[in-house]
């Protein structure tokens, strides 16, 4: 009888942390996209089949650093067994990753190279902005609320992105 609460409450855990691997690579993604060179006339900058590879190869990249730290983790404080709740979470993470990765392609392959960065850079702050959305319906906030809530989680994901940045010497 015990054994339903605990599936949901994995799933919920699992949930969670797809979440948050999406909206730290959304992050990692549109700092990227920041640092990015502009001036497709130029030559310069980074568009079309380069975007992708960007796009997938910080995905991966982040990703297996996540799931190596994950499993690190695991294994230390669990004796040295991985359970299968653990590995459910893992895979939900590098689900999580490969959805925000997936979605962030789509505009590349549709827009024009002059404007690829631009109009893909929209999808990981729109990614967040949902995010927020769901965090202040879950609180019970109306939806007027819950849409001001979606801001600050967008204008908070641009401040820490651009701090990132900042930081890096971008």
């Amino acid at each position: 009888m015990n054994a339903a609460p605990d599936l949901e409450d994995d799933r919920i855990d699992a949930l969670r942390e797809a979440m948050t691997m999406a909206l730290y690579l959304s992050i990692v993604l549109l700092a990227t996209f920041a640092a990015l060179p502009a001036g497709e006339g130029s030559g310069e900058g980074v568009h079309g089949l380069g975007l992708v590879g960007l796009i997938w190869g910080t995905s991966i990249g982040l990703a297996l650093a996540h799931w190596f730290a994950f499993r690190l983790t695991v294994e230390a404080f669990s004796g040295g067994v991985v359970s299968d709740k653990d590995l459910r979470i893992g895979l939900a993470q590098l689900a999580g990753a490969a959805v925000v990765a997936t979605l962030c392609t789509i505009p590349v392959l549709v827009a024009s190279d002059a404007a690829d960065v631009q109009v893909t850079a929209f999808v990981p702050a729109l990614l967040i902005g949902i995010a927020g959305y769901l965090v202040g319906r879950s609180g019970k906030r109306s939806r007027l609320r819950s849409i001001v809530v979606g801001a600050i989680a967008i204008y908070l994901g641009l401040a820490v992105a651009a701090l990132k940045n900042f930081l890096a010497g971008h």
